[in-house]
Order: C-alpha cells, then sequence, then structure tokens
C-alpha cells in the first residue's frame, strides 16, 4: 500500500479477524480509537470467497476473542462482497493445491480472477509468505500489521494509534515476537 491506493482488496479468513480483535476486546475502546476492520470496510471494496465466511462461521463457536471477532465479522457482512472464485468467467476446474488451507488458497484463486489491488493476510512468517508471493498473479500481498503501520503513514489514524492498535490485536494473533511486527513498530516510533 505504500503510496500506492488500495482500492479493491480480498482477505483472508486470519486478516479480517485480526482487524476485528479490537472490537471484541473489552480492554479496546472504538468508540475513541480506530476500529481497523470498519476502516477497511469503508476505504476498500472487499471481497471474500465463501470458504472464508465458512471458516468465520465455524470459529464463531468458540468462546473467545477469536470467535467474538468471527462474529464481529460475519456481522459485518453488509460491508463486504462474497464471491465464488470458481463461477468466474475463466473457473479452474477444482481448487489448486498450494499446500495452504482452503480458505487462503480460495482467497488467492479470487484475488487473481478479480485482478484487485491487494491480497490481506496475517501470513507474514515463516514458509507461506513466499508461497503466497509465488502464486498470487497480479494483486501485491498486504499482510495485517503492515496495513495498519500503513494507515498511519498515510495520516488515517496517529502513529501512536496504529501502536497501540499493534499492541492490542498481537497478544491475541501471536505477533509479540515477530521480528516483521517489531520491524513495522519501529517505523511507527
Amino acid at each position: 500500500m505504500s503510496r500506492l491506493r488500495l482500492r479493491t482488496v480480498v482477505a483472508d479468513t486470519s486478516a479480517l479477524v485480526s482487524l476485528a480483535v479490537p472490537r471484541a476486546d473489552p480492554g479496546y475502546d472504538t468508540e475513541s480509537s480506530p476500529d481497523p476492520l470498519q476502516y477497511l470496510l469503508t476505504s476498500c471494496d472487499v471481497s471474500v470467497p465463501p470458504e472464508v465466511t465458512r471458516e468465520l462461521g465455524d470459529m464463531t463457536q468458540y468462546q473467545d476473542i477469536h470467535g467474538a471477532a468471527a462474529t464481529n465479522v460475519l456481522a459485518a457482512r453488509d460491508h463486504y462482497t462474497v464471491t465464488d472464485p470458481y463461477n468466474e468467467d475463466d473457473p479452474l476446474e477444482s481448487r489448486p493445491t498450494f499446500g495452504l488451507d482452503a480458505g487462503e488458497t480460495d482467497s488467492i484463486v479470487l484475488a487473481n480472477a478479480l485482478e484487485v489491488d491487494g491480497f490481506l493476510t496475517d501470513e507474514f512468517g515463516g514458509t507461506n509468505f513466499p508461497l503466497i508471493h509465488a502464486v498470487l498473479q497480479g494483486p501485491r500481498i498486504v499482510p495485517t500489521p503492515r496495513l495498519i503501520c500503513d494507515y498511519a503513514r498515510n495520516g488515517h489514524m496517529a502513529h501512536n494509534e496504529a501502536l497501540t492498535l499493534l499492541t492490542s490485536i498481537g497478544p491475541h494473533r501471536s505477533w509479540e515476537d515477530s521480528p516483521y511486527v517489531a520491524q513495522l513498530r519501529q517505523r511507527l516510533e
């Protein structure tokens, strides 16, 4: 997103849940602090494949912050489009085997089919990031923490607000020990 406007995105399940964590966290005040899910859904045309909504539905059964976050994403259903990537003009006969879960795979297929600006994901560590990079055919990868950092850098929120978001989301999404998130935090500080 750096300097290029992110207008259209496909988001995977983990990214949407991460952005919905602040609203699900009783210790975070979304009335006076930024709500990153709301920012995304009001600043971009967001699309997801049906598999992502199925995964979110499965997550709502959990009695934890992830279940509450998934419920929040599903409650915002009027603000994103659910599109089957296998019903596009050039449909694949079956789900490709990228070595990722079904939601991530279908999200990548949809991002490629719709030729969106970005693919929003929480996959920024380990072996999945280069794999996703290899199978995307145009959209750029936008890791969720980077999106939050870019919101601050582009003036949509203050740097300290973005730091607060990273701090609030981090413990729930295992971002605390991530060198990637640490680098983004340093840029914000």
